[in-house]
């Protein structure tokens, strides 16, 4: 069967809502394979045969996932990545101009909007993932809210709120990244950690396993990385 544009765009959306319903990787591959394979027999466009993608789905009874939901599963480690992660900026900038870490109420209110709409994330994420411009409206605002909170910082000790030594807070938040991305590879390594979407008509092979394992691996280091990178950054500014 010649799989339309039409088609795709349903079979997507068809593969975003049972994830939404935390329906298990290889019953989603077993109901995506089904429903193509109905469409070959029956020469129907995906819409004509099983309607809206999201009726169709929410209609199925499918094995779903145990415990927390696949949307907020990995938002508490994420979010103490990212709190730790912008904790390491904001220190080792002060650490690296020998000043110590300088705040106010505004700035610190201002900051903390976008950890905000990272922690409230499982109360809109349907709506988020449904609607994409939503997602990055919430994306655009958060980084201009750190923006503004970065440019309202106060200008001398005098003028703070708090006056913090950096260090402590560098090496801390530098350790809590490293320990984090331990605790996601320890979960990675677990069996059933990675719950790919299995065609059961195709063979796939090994290699592409490894890679998708591989991949989640690294993305458990991005803060670490991306902290690494910051750091010589800053240190080659600011030295």
């Amino acid at each position: 069967m010649t799989t339309t544009t039409s088609d795709k765009k349903w079979f997507d959306e068809f593969i975003v809502e049972l994830r939404l319903r935390d329906v298990l990787g290889s019953s989603i591959g077993d109901a995506v394979a089904s429903a193509r394979e109905l469409l070959a027999d029956s020469g129907q466009s995906a819409t004509e045969a099983f309607g809206p993608a999201r009726l169709y789905a929410a209609a199925l009874e499918l094995p779903r996932e145990s415990g927390k939901s696949w949307a907020s599963r990995g938002l508490g480690p994420s979010l103490l990545g990212l709190i730790a992660f912008l904790l390491f900026i904001q220190a080792g900038t002060a650490w690296a101009q020998g000043e110590a870490i300088l705040t106010s109420p505004a700035q610190l209110a201002l900051m903390a909007t976008p950890v905000l709409f990272i922690a409230f994330l499982p109360l809109y994420f349907r709506a988020a993932i449904r609607r994409l411009w939503l997602l990055v409206l919430l994306v655009f605002v958060g980084g201009a809210l750190w923006y503004l909170g970065a440019a309202v910082a106060p200008a001398t000790p005098a003028e703070a709120w708090l006056a913090l030594d950096p260090l402590p807070w560098l090496l801390g938040s530098g350790v809590a990244m490293i320990l984090l991305s331990i605790w996601n590879t320890i979960r990675t390594l677990r069996r059933g950690t990675i719950d790919d979407i299995t065609d059961p008509m195709a063979e796939v092979p090994s290699g592409r396993a490894r890679g998708m394992r591989a991949f989640v691996m690294v993305t458990n280091w991005l803060f670490p990385i991306f902290a690494m990178i910051m750091g010589l950054v800053i240190l080659l500014f600011t030295r």
